[in-house]
């Protein structure tokens, strides 16, 4: 047989196997679909009552900040930004905006550096990797309060993530290249309806990543009974669904479920993914960045377990 023949049995075999893996997943869909209808309205509702109405405000504030220059370098945390992360200063408010505001508004703004030229291609795939992190009113108040009812118990998990996010971006530091600032790209001016309109787009692209992971996790919980996997599979697709069912296990030993808790915000799971990616010009790379949540996840789960070595967690 020819390499041109072979080539093409080839291409007819993965075609067959994509057509019986559609139709499969069509019967799957028909057979569970009262559990993918529920878990795709929880979605749209979780979306459009709770992430929409947080991040639609701070979208349209990360254009305010990039306009007015307030991610200009210059100032000593700027500088000290610079000398750990061995990043342009002026990427600091990224970082800041993600810890704050969380995901993915401190890529957004990463991103909007990198168009306007004010980072290097380098620059941004380093930063993505360490600013995508999880508010600061999601952990405490929404994980702490809400889920684990201990506010306390929130901020550990906060700390954990700010220390894990540090300790990642220390590591895959490389080494400060001078990367010229350019003139003949100056950061456009703000504008309302661009700005709004965006914000809505963006908004609705987070809220879509959302919506598909819980309408996956339905269909996977409606196959697969085991607790563990379900819970192991949750922690790699989506955060929230993670984190609801980990706590919601009331069996676990409290200090087990912190640490689970901590590596399923740290990695944050590939809806978080795919939304910061949503906001990334193509040629950017996504190697580094998922090995850097990864490694986050980790750091994150053991600082808890350090933290709670003689400290009894209730």
């Amino acid at each position: 047989m020819t390499q041109s023949a072979l080539i093409k049995k080839n291409k007819s075999i993965i075609s067959f196997l994509r057509t019986v893996l559609c139709l499969g997943l069509a019967v799957v869909m028909i057979l569970l679909s009262d559990i993918l209808k529920s878990e795709i309205y929880g979605g749209f509702i979780f979306s459009f009552t709770t992430v929409i109405p947080t991040l639609f405000p701070f979208f349209i504030l990360s254009d305010i900040w990039s306009s007015t220059g307030a991610s200009d370098s210059g100032g000593i945390l700027s500088r000290t930004f610079e000398k750990i992360f061995r990043v342009n200063g002026c990427a600091l408010l990224s970082f800041i905006s993600g810890l704050i505001c969380g995901f993915p508004v401190g890529v957004k703004i990463a991103s909007g550096l990198y168009i306007n030229k004010r980072i290097s291609r380098d620059e941004l795939e380093h930063l993505i990797g360490f600013i995508n992190n999880p508010s600061v009113a999601f952990v405490i108040s929404g994980v702490g309060s809400g889920m684990l009812g201990s506010s306390y118990l929130g901020l550990l998990l906060y700390i954990s993530i700010i220390l894990s996010a540090v300790t990642v971006g220390f590591i895959f530091r490389g080494s400060k290249k001078n990367f010229e600032v350019s003139k003949d790209n100056p950061e456009q001016s703000f504008n309302v309806v661009d700005s709004i309109k965006n914000a809505g787009l963006n908004s609705l692209n987070v809220a879509s990543c959302i919506v598909f992971f819980s309408g996956v996790l339905g269909l996977i919980s409606g196959i697969i009974k085991n607790n563990s996997v379900i819970t192991c599979v949750s922690m790699l697709l989506e955060v929230t669904n993670a984190v609801k069912i980990i706590a919601s296990y009331t069996l676990l030993p409290k200090r087990l479920t912190l640490i689970l808790i901590a590596f399923a915000l740290g990695f944050s799971g590939f809806s978080v993914h795919l939304q910061a990616f949503s906001f990334l010009p193509p040629e950017i790379k996504r190697r580094r960045y998922f090995l850097m949540k990864l490694l986050q996840g980790l750091i994150a789960s053991l600082l808890v377990f350090l933290f709670t070595i003689k400290r009894a967690v209730t």
